[in-house]
């Protein structure tokens, strides 16, 4: 008897616990399921099937906005534009965020580490349509320093916005300075958390700074390194901010990305079916590309430091 009372009030406290934290994580469920999963689930079986704007109701069309996708001029472009700032913005990030944090990491003084953090990490708190006008004052073709350092140099001018051999570019450069801050921020956080007694062995057995970088840093980091990975290609392919605000994507398409492709299609031309159809491809996309990073993650990611 004793036994089945224990056993109830158990199960009694257990109700009552997750009933208090149900009610905790409900205003963020709402939130979730309001702004994310209903609309997550619309586009996929509604409005990727359909064509409406604010001027006429929705209308089912069936598979007429994936075929829309082979005959529109521009899809092939930016998905190309964005691959090619995948390619070029998220290996910096990953890498020179990395190579930062074990810089900074490696001074001894607190003082210059927390300088040295905030350096780096206070272009990500800036908003970027605040920045942006800076840096276009320094890509400027007549006025901006990039070009006036040229000119000292007696090189050429650069036309960094407005010639599309250099407008990937200038916006890579961009993003690279803007960005790099959130990445170094989690590598020195792991490399932080790396216990000393670590590398005092290592120092103790003779290792070299080298060895016990690529010996016991790196390995130890690769979680932050999985985790930095994953987040840096879902960014990068969900570009959008540098394109509008620095190039507007131009000339032409040049440097318009998806993400961008679908604010035009959905918010300029009305095309709000169309602009669903492109949201869902670059949703499958990323979703494809963070399942084989999670399925091949135990190639190479260490969580276990004992």
């Amino acid at each position: 008897m004793n036994e089945n009372l224990k056993t109830n009030m158990k199960r009694r406290r257990m109700i009552k616990e997750n009933i208090t934290a149900y009610l905790f994580l409900s205003p963020t469920l709402v939130f979730y399921i309001i702004f994310t999963a209903v609309p997550l689930i619309m586009t996929i079986f509604i409005l990727s099937f359909s064509e409406f704007s604010l001027l006429k109701p929705i209308e089912f069309v069936g598979l007429a906005n994936f075929r829309q996708l082979f005959e529109d001029p521009d899809f092939r472009t930016v998905m190309l534009n964005t691959v090619k700032f995948v390619l070029i913005i998220a290996p910096v990030h990953i890498i020179g965020g990395m190579v930062l944090a074990i810089a900074v990491n490696s001074i001894r003084s607190r003082f210059f580490q927390g300088v040295y953090r905030i350096l780096f990490y206070f272009p990500l708190v800036v908003t970027t349509s605040a920045i942006v006008i800076v840096w276009g004052y320094l890509f400027d073709f007549e006025f901006g320093v990039f070009n006036w350092m040229f000119d000292v140099l007696g090189m050429d001018r650069v036309n960094w916005l407005g010639d599309s051999k250099w407008s990937l570019l200038s916006i890579a450069i961009f993003s690279a300075w803007k960005f790099i801050g959130n990445a170094f921020l989690y590598y020195f956080i792991g490399l932080q958390n790396i216990p000393d007694t670590y590398m005092e062995a290592a120092r103790v057995d003779g290792a070299s700074r080298w060895q016990s970088l690529f010996k016991i840093q790196i390995p130890m980091l690769t979680p932050t390194i999985f985790f930095v990975v994953v987040t840096t290609l879902i960014n990068c392919f969900q570009m959008f901010d540098e394109t509008y605000f620095l190039t507007k994507g131009g000339p032409g398409v040049s440097s318009q990305t998806v993400a961008m492709h679908i604010y035009r299609k959905g918010f300029q031309e009305y095309h709000f079916g169309y602009a669903s159809t492109l949201g869902l491809i670059l949703f499958v996309i990323v979703l494809l590309i963070t399942v084989l990073m999670f399925r091949y993650q135990q190639k190479w990611v260490t969580y276990d430091t004992e």
